[in-house]
C-alpha cells in the first residue's frame, strides 16, 4: 500500500460518514405520519378530477364497444358487405375515442398535479424562509425536487390511472360475465391475485423509498455545504478529501436505488403477469370449445385494453409509497408553516380585524408618534425586560450567546402571533398586522445576509416597492455605492446573482443598510451589519446613525465606534437603563 493510499484509508476513516444530516432531512421515525397533506380537491382541482372521471367513463365506454364491435364482426360471416364497412366504421370512431380519451386523461392528470405541487412548492418555501428551525440549503432543494416530485408521480401518473382503471375494469368484467361467467372468472382471478401481490410488496417498497429518500437528502446537503464551503477547503488542501466525502455519501444513494429497484422490478412483474394470464385463460375457454371464437375475441380485446392500465400498477403502487415516504416529511412542515403564517384571531372576532385585548389597545395607542414597545419577547431561557424607547433612542443588545442575540432580531423583524410577545410601533401592534405594515414600520440589516436574486434597484426597494423608482438613486448615495453602481455596465438594472455577485461583502453590507433604512421606518434592526462594512462602510454607518430619526436596535462588539449613547435592553431582571460611552450589561442565555 503507498504512502497515498494509505493517507486516503486514514482520511475516510476519519470521516463520520453516517452524518446525522440522513435524519435531518425529516426524522421520519418522529414525525407523525397521521399529520394530513393540504386538500387534493380545492378550487379548480375539484373541476379537473370531475374531467378525470368524465374521461374515465367514456374511455372504459369505448373499451366495452370495441371488444363488441370485433365480436360482432367475428360473428357476422354471412352478413352484407355493407354491415360490416357500418361495423368497421364504427370500430374507426370507437379507436379514436379511445385514443382521444388516453389523451385527454393524460393531460388533465398532469394539470392536477402540477398545481397541486406549486401549492406544496410555495408552503415549502415559504417555512423555509420563516422557520427558526429551517433546513439547510441541500436539504431544501431536495425537498423542492424529489420529495415535490413523488407528490407530482402519485397525483398525476398514479390517482388518474386509479380513475381512469376503477370503471373500466368493473364495465369489463360485467361484459366478460353477461357472455360467459366463465370468461370473467379466468380475467378476474388473476387481477385479484395481483390485488394481493401488490398488497404484500408495497410495505417493502414503502422503506426503501423512506431509505432512498434520506440517503438522497444526505448527498443534496453535504454538495451543498461543500460547495458553499468550497474556498475554504480549496485553502486547506481538503477539495479530495471532501470529494471521497460525496462519492461515499453517493454510492449509499446508489445502493438504496439499486434495493428500491428490486421492489420495483417485483412490483411490475406481477403487473404484467396478471394480464397476460388472463389472455391465456380465454384462449384456453376458446381452445376447449367452452366459448365461442367471437366470444374469446371479445375477451381477447377488453383483456388487451386492459393490460396497458393493469400493468400500470406495479408502478403506482411505487408511486404510492415514494408518496407516503415523502409525506411523512412534507405534511408536518406545511402543517407548522401554516400555524406560523396565521396570525392570531380573537375568539369569535372576524378574521380580517381581530379584537385586541385592552393592553395591546393601550400598548398600540401608546406607540404612537414613533414609539417602540415591547414586551414579553423570549430568548433562551427566559425574556428580555419590557421596553418602551422613543424617536432618536439608541437600544443596544451584545451578549456573550450569538444564538440569543440572534433570537432578540428574530423576534423584533419577524413578531409571532402569541399570547405573549407583543411588539407595537408607531401605533400598530405587529404581532397582528400583515407583512405589508410591518414592513413599513421596521428595517431590518444583518451581517452576512444574501441578496435574492433580482437587479440592484430591486433590491434597494425590495422592502418597500410602493415607493417611487426615483428613489433608488438617494439610497445608493446615502450608502456611498452611487459610483460604484454607475460603474456597473447596466448600473441599476445589474442582476444580482449567487447572493449578490458581482457586488463585494462590504457592498452587500451597504445595500443592506440603504435597503432597510429605506423610507425611515420607525424601528430599525441592525444585528452586527458593522462586521461587514470595513472601517470605511462604518463611518458610513456612524453617521447615518446620528442622524437617523426613529429608534436604533443595534446589537454591536464596537458601540464606542458608532453610538455617542445607547440604552442597555437585558433579559428580564437585568432592567433597561441609559448610559453615555461606557461599559455594556451583556446579554446572557
Amino acid at each position: 500500500m503507498t504512502a497515498r493510499e494509505a493517507g486516503g484509508v486514514k482520511e475516510q476513516n476519519s470521516d463520520d460518514d453516517d452524518t446525522s444530516e440522513d435524519f435531518v432531512t425529516g426524522q421520519d421515525s418522529a414525525s407523525p405520519a397521521s399529520t394530513p397533506m393540504p386538500p387534493l380537491l380545492r378550487g379548480r382541482r375539484r373541476t379537473l378530477m370531475a374531467l378525470l372521471v368524465v374521461t374515465a367513463l367514456a374511455h372504459s365506454a369505448c373499451a366495452v364497444e370495441a371488444g363488441l364491435l370485433v365480436g360482432e364482426l367475428l360473428g357476422g360471416a354471412g352478413q352484407p358487405r355493407r354491415m360490416i364497412m357500418v361495423d368497421l366504421a364504427a370500430l374507426a370512431m370507437v379507436l379514436a375515442g379511445l385514443a382521444i380519451t388516453r389523451y385527454a386523461d393524460r393531460v388533465i392528470a398532469e394539470k392536477l398535479g402540477q398545481d397541486y405541487v406549486r401549492q406544496l412548492r410555495r408552503g415549502l418555501v415559504a417555512h423555509a424562509m420563516t422557520s427558526p428551525s429551517a433546513p439547510s440549503l441541500g436539504i431544501t432543494i431536495a425537498r423542492s425536487t424529489n420529495d415535490l416530485a413523488s407528490v407530482r408521480n402519485w397525483v398525476s401518473l398514479g390517482i388518474a390511472p386509479l380513475v381512469a382503471l376503477v370503471p373500466l375494469l368493473l364495465g369489463s368484467l360485467a361484459v366478460l360475465a353477461v357472455l360467459d361467467p366463465a370468461l370473467a372468472a379466468v380475467v378476474g382471478v388473476p387481477l385479484a391475485l395481483l390485488s394481493v401481490a401488490l398488497l404484500l410488496i408495497s410495505g417493502p417498497a414503502f422503506e426503501r423509498a423512506r431509505d432512498l429518500r434520506r440517503r438522497r437528502g444526505s448527498l443534496a446537503a453535504r454538495v451543498a455545504d461543500t460547495v458553499t464551503a468550497a474556498p475554504g477547503i480549496a485553502a486547506a488542501g481538503g477539495v479530495e478529501r471532501e470529494l471521497n466525502a460525496v462519492d461515499r455519501a453517493g454510492d449509499k444513494v446508489v445502493d438504496a436505488a439499486v434495493h428500491r429497484a428490486r421492489t420495483a422490478g417485483a412490483l411490475r412483474a406481477v403487473s404484467l403477469i396478471a394480464p397476460l394470464a388472463g389472455s391465456a385463460g380465454a384462449a384456453v375457454l376458446g381452445a376447449f370449445g367452452l366459448v365461442s371464437t367471437a366470444t374469446v375475441a371479445v375477451a381477447l380485446t377488453i383483456v388487451g385494453i386492459l393490460a396497458g392500465p393493469v400493468g400500470e400498477q406495479g408502478r403506482t403502487v411505487e408511486y404510492r409509497q415514494n408518496y407516503k415516504a415523502a409525506r411523512r416529511i412534507i405534511a408536518p412542515l406545511l402543517a407548522e408553516s401554516a400555524t406560523t403564517a396565521a396570525p392570531a384571531r380573537a375568539v369569535g372576532g372576524p378574521a380580517e380585524t381581530p379584537i385586541p385585548d385592552a393592553d395591546a389597545t393601550s400598548d398600540a395607542a401608546l406607540s404612537r408618534g414613533g414609539r417602540v414597545i415591547v414586551r414579553s419577547l423570549p430568548v433562551g431561557d427566559t425574556q428580555m425586560a419590557d421596553l418602551v424607547a422613543a424617536p432618536g433612542d439608541r437600544i443596544l443588545v451584545r451578549g456573550t450567546d450569538s444564538t440569543h442575540v440572534h433570537e432578540v432580531f428574530a423576534g423584533l423583524a419577524i413578531p409571532a402571533a402569541n399570547a405573549t410577545t407583543r411588539l407595537c410601533v408607531d401605533g400598530d401592534d405587529l404581532a397582528e398586522a400583515g407583512s405589508k405594515r410591518r414592513r413599513r414600520h421596521i428595517g431590518l440589516a444583518q451581517a452576512g445576509s444574501r441578496l435574492e436574486r433580482g437587479t440592484i434597484a430591486r433590491a434597494v426597494r425590495y422592502r418597500r416597492p410602493d415607493l417611487d423608482p426615483g428613489v433608488t438613486g438617494p439610497a445608493l448615495a446615502a450608502v456611498g455605492l452611487s459610483d460604484r453602481v454607475a460603474g456597473l455596465p447596466d448600473g441599476e438594472r445589474t442582476l444580482l446573482r449567487r447572493g449578490g455577485h458581482p457586488l463585494t461583502r462590504q457592498e452587500i453590507a451597504r445595500l443592506g443598510v440603504a435597503r432597510a433604512a429605506l423610507g425611515q421606518p420607525s424601528l430599525l434592526l441592525l444585528e452586527h451589519i458593522d462586521d461587514d462594512l470595513g472601517a470605511d462602510g462604518r463611518d458610513m454607518l456612524r453617521a447615518m446613525i446620528a442622524d437617523y430619526p426613529g429608534v436604533i436596535v443595534i446589537a454591536t462588539d464596537r458601540p464606542a465606534s458608532l453610538l455617542t449613547h445607547w440604552t442597555e435592553w437585558n433579559p428580564q431582571g437585568a432592567g433597561v437603563g441609559r448610559g453615555e460611552v461606557g461599559p455594556v450589561i451583556a446579554l446572557h442565555g
